[in-house]
């Protein structure tokens, strides 16, 4: 399981507070604690800095590069993720995102072949988010393919299947599950991956929600997450999906974990 730390996000106030001040002590432990809890990849979005964009992500993905982390470079800019990786010497990372849309994906793929990145692909064309399993899982056949004729392996490719919350569609969860199961009985090396957090926005006891959505997407496929890895609980949920998948030889994974987290 590829575990993406989502805490490095300008749309987060209190993080978009210690961007805009240059906090390094609280962007540092934020990192910390990510790196702390399992993640391989740290999420770095700097949009809602506007006119800062670039000169944010690419000081936040230096903090985190100095921890030892792997950053995904996270902008809705093509030119932003271009200049972004000319100026930051990265030997692993990904970027967020690329879709079908008009406008997005030639500049996207031009920085993935440049810089022998791998990519975050999300279902999406001009019309929008598909909003059926069938629908959604054809755009992602389409988009999947796209990026294949363009020589990227299909290790390197990550398809998001596009997590919303249930509190505005109590069937869209489902739609996630059902897209999660045909992506990967057609592709089994792809990486798929989503927003774990988005399922439970605008809900209570938000943790809980996450946690059992995870579990069933785990069970469908999924092999990698935006999430909160310095949650314990979260991160136990995903310990008990993988053990109960038969992804844990011997159980060493979830007891490692039930120690770090549970044990004095």
């Amino acid at each position: 399981m590829i575990v993406i730390g989502e805490k490095l996000n300008s749309s987060i106030p209190s993080v978009f507070r210690a961007f805009d001040a240059r906090d390094e002590a609280a962007v540092r432990e934020l990192i910390k604690r990510q790196l702390n809890g399992g993640a391989e990849y740290l999420d770095v979005n700097a949009a809602a800095c506007m006119e800062c964009e670039l000169d944010t992500l690419v000081w936040a993905a230096k903090q985190a590069l100095a921890m030892g982390g792997k950053v995904m470079i996270d902008s809705p800019n093509a030119d932003i993720v271009e200049k972004s990786l000319s100026i930051l010497d990265l030997r692993d990372t990904i970027i967020n995102s690329v879709t079908l849309e008009s406008d997005r994906f030639s500049g996207v793929m031009a920085a993935v072949k440049k810089y022998n990145t791998r990519i975050v692909a999300l279902p999406i064309d001009d019309s929008g988010i598909p909003d059926t399993a069938e629908s959604r899982t054809a755009l992602s056949v389409e988009l999947i393919e796209k990026i294949r004729e363009l020589g990227v392996r299909d290790e390197d490719i990550f398809l998001d299947v596009l997590i919303q919350t249930l509190g505005t569609d109590s069937n869209c969860g489902k739609v996630v599950l059902d897209t999660i199961r045909n992506i990967r009985a057609k592709y089994p090396d792809i990486h798929i991956i989503g927003g774990l957090s988005n399922i439970s926005f605008g809900l209570p006891k938000r943790a809980i929600l996450n946690g059992a959505f995870l579990s069933a997407a785990i069970t469908c496929g999924l092999d990698s997450a935006i999430m909160d890895s310095a949650n314990p609980e979260l991160l136990m949920s995903m310990r008990a999906a993988l053990l109960a998948n038969g992804y844990d030889e011997y159980c060493m994974d979830y007891l490692d974990a039930y120690r770090a987290f549970y044990e004095e």
